[in-house]
């Protein structure tokens, strides 16, 4: 079934998607970082960290990773189970926006722990089995404080990361978008010179060390902090070129 649903995925995101986001913020998008996207492959198994401040974060990111880098197409971003699969609009939308990309769910209620470690230990064998890409937020939520500055990391995709020791962690920063879109599309028509769109592309993030002591609570969080530590770099270097 899942092989069904990312082949549908894959697609949609090479065709349609690829369409949409370059008319709504194609011709805003500045992409720092060529050298890096151009070591990936298809063969590599990539986690994309970045900051989180606006819905469409990843939409841009998977922009750059689809017409800058010969990156594998198959891409999962896991999401929050009670909007994107309890209720039908954000189904629709799962469906609309990505071709069933958003997988998988993510329970945050305490009831629902147990899923929750399966899902994660889904995309550890997704990543550890074959090509695959995931986005995350290590941040775990949005960020609507001030745009060089990340809220604290979340330990949860500190246990990926150490967990798909096969896969590169990659940082992204961001900057730029809102979650307005009909702005989002004027500016992008009017003005774009005015309004760009940046996304910075770190170098790996080196978790040789952490990896070595085993995936334990501690481990984990100095694994995601050091995740939004390198995201922030990338923060403040965009803000020095300015």
């Amino acid at each position: 079934m899942l092989r069904r649903a990312n082949w549908v995925s894959r697609l949609w995101i090479t065709t349609f998607l690829r369409l949409v986001l370059w008319f709504c913020g194609g011709r805003r998008f500045r992409v720092h970082g060529q050298d890096q996207l151009d070591s990936l492959t298809a063969d590599t198994s990539a986690i994309l960290a970045a900051n989180h401040r606006s819905f469409f974060d990843f939409f841009v990111i998977n922009w750059a990773t689809v017409t800058r880098s010969a990156l594998t197409r198959r891409i999962l971003f896991p999401v929050r189970a009670d909007f994107f699969y309890d209720r039908w609009l954000g189904g629709f939308l799962n469906m609309a926006m990505t071709g069933m990309a958003m997988f998988p769910p993510i329970a945050r209620e305490r009831e629902q722990l147990a899923f929750s470690r399966y899902a994660m230990g889904r995309l550890v064998n997704e990543l550890s089995s074959q090509p695959t890409v995931v986005g995350i937020h290590p941040e775990g939520k949005r960020n609507t404080g001030a745009p060089h500055k990340l809220l604290p990391a979340q330990p949860g995709v500190g246990k990926l990361m150490l967990e798909a020791d096969n896969a590169r962690v990659i940082p992204i920063f961001v900057l730029g978008i809102s979650n307005n879109l009909p702005l989002e599309i004027w500016r992008n028509w009017t003005n774009p010179t005015a309004w760009p769109i940046h996304v910075c592309v770190g170098n790996d993030i080196d978790l040789t060390d952490l990896r070595a002591l085993g995936s334990r609570a501690t481990t984990q969080l100095k694994a995601a902090r050091r995740c939004t530590e390198s995201i922030a770099l990338l923060a403040e270097e965009l803000r020095d070129q300015a």
